[in-house]
């Protein structure tokens, strides 16, 4: 017999930063069965109606726990069969924690107990009437009021594939539908920015939109792509475009990658303008609505941040995508999207979302993950949660290592500009901490190296002239102890390369040594035209050839590639290669980054659309 106790599960969520999450709870609701099984337990939906929302409950969390403790033969999927089959001998995850010489296989990491198939106690992802559906519903409520809420198991990738699959559909039906122009041809833009993340095109070549490219700005000083500029930018691609009705979506990315909060307020008044749904690719963002944020400090919020720190739901955002992973306390690989309340979302864009998610998701979506979307929810919308101290806890460690970097050591630390404009970067992130390493003799590549190698400081994101570290609900004094220590020792280090390259150079004219990284603006990529649209490229047929063959320039891509870290593509199918982006990938290359998305990452061949050859 197999009985796991609501202890056990308590234990497996150790590793799921839930601690405490099942303590809260004096009565552990039963979720909604299927008919046969009605009279086993009262259905959550008929709970939930008596005893109202209440955000002190995890759904999906109580019913893994019941539905785990009732079964007594596994005869479904998977076939380790809640741990007990898992391979024998190995660590981490697969070790035993029995030490005994009986091999019971009881005594593994509880966290495999729980991974359990749909049963009929645990409701079904795509179409939830019981725990799933109240969770996504506290959850909605939680994370600034959203008309719907949907659990992502395949990341924010999933979300922002669904919701560029669902709005380009909605647009194509839209037009079939239109008098003036049934039965022609109806194009479908996307209005993105070129720093947007590599599931956009993914979900472009998927949906068959055609992109119009909006340009960020960049820093040349940091080489960092901030957000979109909205007047000068957006509402004139939106005049250009939008007047006959052929853009189905924008979609804007606030935080970025290094923390810069774009003024979503006044991109969603413009996009509600001219009738267009705004997509918010807020993956680095889920915290934000959360935070505790000081307007008037310099190099933490910036001046006009008040509206931007609130989330992109609360300023007017259609459809909202966010890492719950990334910034909150999920396991990787949990997500979430939120529908917002304005008046174009309606409930066939909410429906077409649904079905959207069932393209993009799998089909056998893991509990354990579920129940971490759970908890994370919970723990910051119970009042016995501590989600939202321990975020206020993160935010003054990572006021702390700013303050000790710029007093102890000579790297700067990027903040807002004093006098935001145009709406693109009007506060940064408190949790996200920006080194530079300009005027070092270091790219961010070598002193990420040197920080792994001898300090076992991990950044989240090293880049030519600069390494990114997320500070998190889960950091601790320790870490940040650990980071200015490894830092000071790099300055030390800094200062001896410094020396030593003088002394080699004795007679010539003194250089800095710093690899000579291509900073890159968007302007790389967009020097090549559109050949074709990303979908119809993707499935035109190509060939392979070297890029040091003269042919290559001028020929249209055959796939994408994008530079990595931040993953933001300079190719896409069906854009003309240009010496200009050969060049800058060849210097990524050479300078410690590397190149995804193309069958050689080492780029000494890539692939192109044949149908040049016939013209």
């Amino acid at each position: 017999m197999i009985a796991f106790s609501l202890g056990r599960l308590e234990a497996a969520l150790l590793l799921l930063g839930l601690v405490g999450c099942i303590k809260a709870h004096a009565f552990v609701a039963p979720c909604r069965p299927r008919p046969r099984y009605e009279s086993a337990a009262r259905p959550l939906r008929r709970w939930a109606r008596e005893h109202g929302a209440d955000q002190s409950k995890s759904p999906i969390v109580e019913a893994l726990s019941l539905a785990a403790a009732r079964i007594k033969a596994p005869f479904f999927f998977p076939g380790h069969k809640m741990g007990r089959g898992l391979p024998v001998g190995l660590p981490g995850p697969f070790a035993e924690t029995n030490t005994a010489l009986n091999r019971t296989r009881l005594h593994r990491d509880a966290v495999w107990q729980y991974d359990l198939p749909e049963i009929p106690e645990l409701d079904n992802l795509f179409a939830p009437e019981g725990p799933i559906r109240d969770a996504e519903t506290l959850a909605a409520e939680t994370f600034g009021g959203a008309q719907r809420t949907w659990f992502l198991v395949n990341g924010s990738t999933a979300g922002v594939l669904a919701a560029l699959l669902a709005l380009v559909r909605r647009h194509q039906q839209e037009g079939q539908q239109h008098p003036a122009r049934s039965g022609r041809s109806i194009q479908s833009k996307v209005l993105l920015p070129r720093n947007v993340h590599k599931s956009a095109i993914n979900g472009l070549i998927l949906a068959g939109a055609v992109p119009v490219f909006l340009s960020p700005v960049y820093d040349p000083a940091w080489d960092i792509c901030h957000g979109v500029p909205i007047e000068s930018a957006l509402q004139q691609a939106l005049e250009e475009h939008a007047s006959g009705s052929e853009v189905a979506a924008v979609l804007l990315v606030s935080p970025t990658y290094h923390g810069a909060v774009m003024d979503i307020e006044q991109a969603a008044l413009l996009c509600a303008k001219f009738k267009v749904p705004l997509i918010v690719d807020e993956a680095h963002g889920a915290h934000l609505a959360f935070l505790e944020v000081e307007i008037n400090e310099p190099g933490n919020a910036g001046p006009l941040a008040s509206r931007a720190m609130t989330g992109a739901l609360a300023q007017g955002a259609d459809l909202v995508v966010q890492s719950t992973h990334k910034t909150l306390t999920a396991v990787s690989q949990c997500a979430m999207m939120h529908a917002g309340k304005g008046p174009l979302v309606d409930s066939a864009m909410l429906e077409f979302v649904g079905s959207a998610l069932q393209l993009v998701q799998s089909s056998s979506p893991n509990y354990v993950l579920l129940a971490s979307l759970d908890g994370a929810r919970w723990q910051l919308g119970s009042p016995l949660g501590g989600g939202r101290t321990a975020l206020h806890r993160a935010q003054k460690l990572a006021a702390k290592a700013k303050r000790l970097l710029l007093e102890e050591t000579p790297f700067p630390i990027l903040k807002p500009p004093d006098r935001p404009k145009g709406g693109a970067f009007v506060g940064l992130d408190p949790l996200r901490l920006t080194v530079g390493t300009m005027g070092t003799g270091m790219s961010g590549f070598d002193a990420d190296e040197v920080l792994i190698e001898e300090h076992g400081v991990y950044a989240e994101l090293p880049a030519s002239r600069t390494l990114t570290f997320a500070v998190g609900p889960g950091s601790e004094e320790e870490d940040v102890d650990c980071l200015v220590a490894a830092f000071k020792a790099l300055a030390t280090l800094v200062d001896k390369g410094k020396r030593d390259r003088s002394r080699d150079m004795a007679g010539e004219e003194a250089s800095s040594f710093m690899a000579d990284f291509p900073p890159f603006d968007g302007k790389q990529a967009a020097a090549g035209s559109l050949k074709c649209g990303p979908r119809d490229a993707y499935f035109t047929a190509s060939e392979v050839l070297s890029t040091n063959d003269e042919r290559v320039v001028g020929r249209a891509s055959a796939e994408t590639v994008c530079p990595y870290p931040p993953g933001i593509p300079v190719l896409l199918p069906g854009e003309i290669i240009t010496v200009e982006v050969l060049r800058f990938l060849k210097g990524v290359l050479s300078t410690g980054g590397s190149v995804t998305g193309c069958s050689d990452p080492s780029l000494g061949k890539i692939r192109v659309l044949c149908w040049e050859k016939e013209k």
